[in-house]
């Protein structure tokens, strides 16, 4: 589904926010990894997270999660201020990360925010369901899963160290979720992720 609304807080240090919407009655759930075209962040900090600022106009698309998020019930997918879609749409994203270039724009605002701007010319996006053919593929089990947040840790004896992975690359529709002790086959890639040498690109559960 998609709609417009506007962003009622976004938390930089737990990289997510809350969007208000008369199609989303009590907010939607957004999270970094669903911004696109222009964010903002602090970039004096040490690993700074993108977000939005609060009262930013937003297009967005979203899904009802299967159970609340932060006491939400629908997640957004992709986001983008309404102000850059003036000439084209903005890339969408079927996996849990775009490839694509994130690019400061000017010197910081008074609150000391960076405007950050996405370089399509250079995004690579990648159905799930049809990963390319290079992409390594193994069998193994979930680790962990924290479904408030989307995200998880899949172990594999060829893989030391665990993958992370998000639930966009799980194989499915709308809001997914994997459970620890699961067994799954997933294909991956050598990305840092949240302190992981590697991340999933699809997961399918067995």
């Amino acid at each position: 589904m998609s709609s417009t609304g506007v962003v009622r807080e976004w938390r930089f240090g737990d990289d997510w926010g809350v969007f208000d919407s008369q199609d989303c009655p009590g907010g939607a759930y957004a999270t970094e990894q669903s911004l696109r075209v222009e964010a903002v962040a602090d970039l004096s900090q040490p690993t700074p997270s993108m977000g939005l600022r609060p009262g930013t106009e937003v297009e967005f698309e979203w899904t009802e999660a299967v159970e609340p998020i932060k006491g939400m019930r629908y997640l957004v997918a992709d986001a983008w201020p309404r102000a850059t879609t003036t000439t084209a749409p903005p890339l969408h994203s079927t996996r849990a990360f775009s490839t694509s270039l994130w690019i400061s724009v000017g010197e910081p605002g008074p609150d000391g925010l960076t405007l950050m701007r996405q370089d399509l010319q250079k995004a690579v996006v990648a159905a799930i369901d049809c990963p390319p053919p290079d992409v390594p593929s193994t069998m193994g089990t979930v680790q962990q899963w924290f479904d408030d947040e989307g995200w998880g840790v899949l172990d594999s004896p060829s893989i030391p160290g665990g993958v992370w992975t998000h639930y966009s690359a799980v194989v499915g529709t709308g809001f997914r979720r994997l459970h620890p002790g699961q067994a799954v086959e997933f294909t991956y890639e050598h990305a840092w992720q949240d302190g992981y040498e590697f991340r999933a690109v699809s997961v399918k559960e067995l």
